[in-house]
């Protein structure tokens, strides 16, 4: 980590290693701050990227174990926009190239990442779109409700079920979460995960 950080792929980096609740291993280093020349301390505050990604889960499991969803729910259950989804061809150079998918995508292939969906980093013809469509979960984006209504109008990259992609599955299992809760994902997450 020292070396990415030397080699300036990220202005700081902080690893802990813990084993049966207790650290056995933490180190850190970098610049909290570039500009102003500020180190990283152990008690820096940070965003955790797709560390939400399991909390998110968490908030949809719990919603399970309250017998409010199941894990083969179809999204579209949840997310009507959802339904009547189309899978991209292989090779296919336009949006118009799809197919009708054989399976509607679940809660379940959402939480394992084999919905269809995928992210705009992961490139190719849909990675573009979803840079054309701003499918980005950045707060000047819109919302999360907005951003998951412009996502269903594209393309799955791949028959639900039938292959992995680290996608926005997470995000939209945020929404559906809001929608069965009746509650901001936010609010959801400090009133019954982080609170308690």
């Amino acid at each position: 980590m020292s070396r990415y950080v030397g080699e300036g792929r990220f202005p700081f980096a902080c690893t802990v290693i813990a084993r049966h609740g207790q650290v056995a291993y933490s180190d850190f280093t970098g610049k909290r701050d570039v500009e102003a020349g500020t180190d990283f301390e152990i008690d820096t505050i940070v965003r955790i990227f797709s560390m939400t990604k399991p909390v998110t889960s968490v908030a949809l499991m719990m919603l399970y174990e309250e017998g409010l969803v199941r894990l083969d729910d179809p999204v579209e259950a949840f997310l009507p926009e959802f339904a009547s989804r189309s899978v991209l061809r292989a090779g296919a150079t336009s949006l118009d190239h799809v197919d009708p998918a054989k399976e509607r995508p679940t809660l379940h292939q959402l939480l394992t990442h084999q919905s269809g969906l995928t992210y705009d980093f992961n490139g190719g013809l849909l990675g573009e779109a979803y840079v054309e469509r701003a499918i980005s979960f950045a707060p000047s984006s819109g919302g999360l409700a907005a951003v998951v209504k412009r996502l269903s109008g594209l393309p799955l990259l791949f028959e639900p079920g039938t292959c992995w992609s680290y996608s926005v599955s997470s995000n939209v299992i945020g929404r559906i979460v809001e929608v069965v809760s009746g509650k901001p994902l936010d609010r959801f997450f400090r009133e019954r995960i982080f609170e308690p």
